[in-house]
This record gives C-alpha cells, sequence and structure tokens, in this order.
C-alpha cells in the first residue's frame, strides 16, 4: 500500500474542485455540434479520461479525510453528483459522434498463389561396400584343465567352445548426390569470396584515408603549436614592457600628488598670513 504525504492529499484537496469547475464550464459553455464529428468524439473521449481523473482524486480526498463531518459529506456528494451529470452528458455526446466501425478489406485474397516449378536433379549412386572381417577363433581350454580328475567323469564329452562367429557380409549402400547444390555451394563460396576481395579494399582504402588525415592533422595541430609559442613569447614581452611601464608611471604619478599637496599648503599658508596680518 503506498504511503501518501501530506502535500499529495494537499495537492488532490486543492486540485478537485478546480478540475470539477473546469469540467462543468467545458459542459456548460462549449458548443459541441460546431466542430465535426470525429473532433466530437475525439474530444468527448478527453473530457470522459479527465472525468476519470476527477473520480479517483475525489476517492483519495475521502480516503485521506479521516475525521469527515456533514459539510465535508455534503460536498463530497454534491461534486459527485456534478461528475455523474458531466459525465452523463459527455457519454451521451461520446456515443452520437462515435464513427461507425467498418471491418478492413482482407488481404488475403489479393496475394497471388505460389508457383511450384518440379525440378528434376540427377542423381549419381555411389556405392560403398564393407570389407568383411577376418574370422578369429577362440583357444578354449579343456574341461581337464579347468576341472578336477575326480569330477571329470560326471560332466558330458560336449565340447565347451562356442560355435565359430559367421562371416560378416557384405552391405551396399545408395549415396546419392546432386550437382545442383554443389553448383549452388559453389557460386555463394565464390560470391563471399569477391564480397570479402572488396572488403578488404574498402578496409585498404579506409587505412589509407586514415593516415593521411593523420598527417594533415600532424601538419595542422605543429602550425598551431608554433603560433601558440610565438603567441606566449609576445605576452611575455608584453608583460614585462607593462610591468616597466607601471612602474614609471607609479613615480610620477606620486610626484605630481605630491606637488599639488604642496601647492595647497602653500595656498592655505598664505591665505592664513593674509588675514593674520
Amino acid at each position: 500500500m503506498n504511503v501518501r504525504t501530506n502535500d499529495q492529499i494537499l495537492h488532490d484537496r486543492v486540485n478537485l474542485p478546480r478540475l470539477v469547475k473546469r469540467l462543468e464550464k467545458s459542459v456548460s459553455q462549449d458548443d459541441w455540434s460546431d466542430s465535426s464529428q470525429r473532433d466530437t468524439w475525439i474530444k468527448a473521449q478527453g473530457t470522459l479520461q479527465r472525468i476519470r481523473h476527477a473520480r479517483l482524486l475525489l476517492k483519495n480526498v475521502e480516503v485521506d479525510d479521516h475525521g469527515t463531518s456533514p459539510a465535508s459529506e455534503h460536498r463530497y456528494q454534491r461534486l459527485r453528483a456534478t461528475l455523474d451529470q458531466v459525465e452523463a452528458f459527455v457519454t451521451e455526446v461520446e456515443q452520437k459522434a462515435a464513427p461507425p466501425l467498418k471491418r478492413p478489406t482482407p488481404i488475403l485474397p489479393s496475394i497471388r498463389a505460389p508457383i511450384t516449378k518440379a525440378a528434376d536433379y540427377a542423381t549419381i549412386p555411389v556405392e560403398a561396400t564393407l570389407i568383411p572381417t577376418e574370422d578369429t577363433t577362440r583357444s578354449v581350454p579343456s574341461a581337464d584343465d579347468l576341472i578336477p580328475s575326480s569330477q571329470t567323469e560326471s560332466l558330458s564329452s560336449e565340447p565347451l567352445a562356442p560355435p565359430t562367429l559367421p562371416a560378416a557380409l557384405s552391405v551396399t549402400s545408395n549415396i546419392t548426390a546432386t550437382p545442383a547444390i554443389l553448383q549452388n555451394s559453389r557460386a555463394l563460396q565464390e560470391e563471399l569470396s569477391e564480397q570479402l576481395a572488396l572488403m578488404a579494399t574498402q578496409l585498404r582504402r579506409n587505412a589509407t584515408h586514415f593516415s593521411e588525415s593523420l598527417v594533415k592533422d600532424k601538419s595542422v595541430v605543429e602550425s598551431m603549436q608554433e603560433k601558440l609559442e610565438g603567441n606566449f613569447d609576445f605576452m611575455k614581452k608584453e608583460r614585462i614592457r607593462l610591468r616597466d611601464f607601471r612602474g614609471k608611471s607609479g613615480s610620477t604619478t606620486c610626484l605630481v600628488i605630491t606637488s599639488i599637496l604642496v601647492v595647497l599648503v602653500a595656498f592655505m599658508l598664505m591665505v592664513l598670513v593674509i588675514r593674520v596680518t
């Protein structure tokens, strides 16, 4: 559950009456029949969206208003009634101005059916023959070596060696190869090799152009560096010259100020002498 802050609650309380008054004013003063039917429908859709927003604000304000008084209840009822009236009017206008629904023209009938062509591919039979394996005889020890002499008499005289394995039969399989597929793959490989050659050529050109651009940029950077060094030397000389001129002008200024002070003092003394005598 989202916790609403005091600023949001105050914002909703202030905006709710303004929004309701604006909706009521738009319904009462605006002329809904002057514009075209499509513009009227779009305007009605926007007004309905604003009405939904106003209802949401009203719901939030009612939830946040814990100490509900009869005056606030009356105000909420009046706002809800105003929203109902405005929504009924706008809904009626929206239904009247709604454009008729048209089913789009199907695209499937305009699409041509694909034409299939049977291609006869020549098949080349290739026979593969398996080489039969050699017969191997197993040497099985006799019963006298495996069983004690006391028990050999009770055993039958049947041989213990397994029967010989049958020779492997030659198996032939027909493998068909299509020359059209081989030609297509060969053509595809040639096309890819040509594209790779073109890409390598373009890459070489780009590398050459990039190296030339680097050389040009290097010359420009060197010329700018020389100009900056020249400007630095010139500014250094001008700074020294300005320092010397400042020293000379400072001494001259002090001399002028001293002369003025001496003249003023002499004038005041002369005036005093004249007054006294």
